[in-house]
């Protein structure tokens, strides 16, 4: 099709790939990230880019860009955690990128018809590549992506996680609400995080959490918690990532402050050993952690 700016793409719904990749944890110049080699028939043949190709009329980006890595390069979806969707608009036609996160370098086989090779580089090496016009445009502004971002919420004075008296409903129904809420962030995403936080130009974002919660709240929603896992682990999907289609997604780590500990003593600590960027949210304060 041919959009507002006059340029002819592939796809009359959009294109849509995916940016596999493992995060460093101390220097983003060496996260690993996944490129494919371009089959010299195809359109700019030959150029490096990310697997990915023209979306149907019913699949959203995720499952279009997830369907592409399994054709072209054979990557298993359950091993990967969505972490972003950048969009790259037209006018009327729009390349979605989306940004999945891997444990470690996985096992990929390129497919000798859309691709001549798959290979995992360093992040600092990938702009030294013959790359596809489109993915060199948009590599500075996913690149910025790649660094891990941890928010960590302290929920010790939400409404509701201290009682009055000596209930221990109050504090454990605000556990399992505050698990809840997080737990539904982690798979919707997030539209706009913070200022100064790395992503800002991306259309989704997907951190960790880590609620940290007075020991009945944690209790209540550790129990939560345990039973999403039981669902998960009966094959029912649990998450749509916007889709319906079974993913992974972020992680939502409960902590409990013990007895005449201090929140702030505590998320410092577990602050000090998270790689990547630092996110605290107090009540109704956000700030960062350098």
């Amino acid at each position: 099709m041919t959009c507002a700016q006059g340029h002819r793409h592939w796809g009359l719904y959009g294109a849509a790939g995916i940016l596999v990749y493992v995060p460093h944890p101390t220097d983003q110049a060496l996260s690993l990230v996944l490129l494919q080699r371009r089959a010299r028939w195809a359109h700019q043949g030959g150029t490096w880019a990310l697997p990915g190709g023209a979306m149907d009329s019913e699949e959203t980006p995720a499952e279009a860009a997830l369907r592409e890595a399994d054709e072209e390069c054979m990557l298993d979806p359950k091993l990967v955690l969505p972490r972003g969707m950048y969009s790259d608009e037209h006018g009327g036609w729009a390349y979605h990128t989306v940004l999945a996160q891997a444990a470690e370098p996985l096992r990929v086989v390129s497919d000798s018809y859309e691709a001549d090779e798959a290979v995992w580089l360093p992040a600092g090496e990938v702009g030294r590549l013959d790359l596809h016009p489109g993915f060199a445009d948009s590599w500075p502004l996913l690149r910025q992506a790649l660094a891990p971002v941890t928010v960590f919420v302290d929920g010790t004075g939400s409404p509701g996680t201290r009682p009055p008296d000596d209930s221990d409903a109050a504090p454990a129904d605000a556990g399992r609400r505050l698990y809840a809420h997080l737990s539904g962030l982690a798979s919707s995403g997030i539209a706009a995080p913070p200022d100064g936080v790395p992503g800002q130009l991306l259309a989704r974002w997907y951190p960790d959490y880590v609620l940290v919660l007075d020991e009945a709240a944690a209790a209540a929603a550790a129990e939560s918690a345990a039973d999403d896992e039981a669902l998960a682990a009966s094959g029912a999907p649990r998450y749509s990532w916007n889709a319906p289609l079974a993913v992974r997604t972020a992680e939502v780590r409960i902590v409990a402050v013990t007895h005449g500990a201090q929140a702030g003593d505590v998320i410092a600590d577990l602050a000090e050993v998270t790689p990547g960027q630092r996110l605290v949210i107090s009540g109704r304060q956000a700030y960062q952690i350098h």
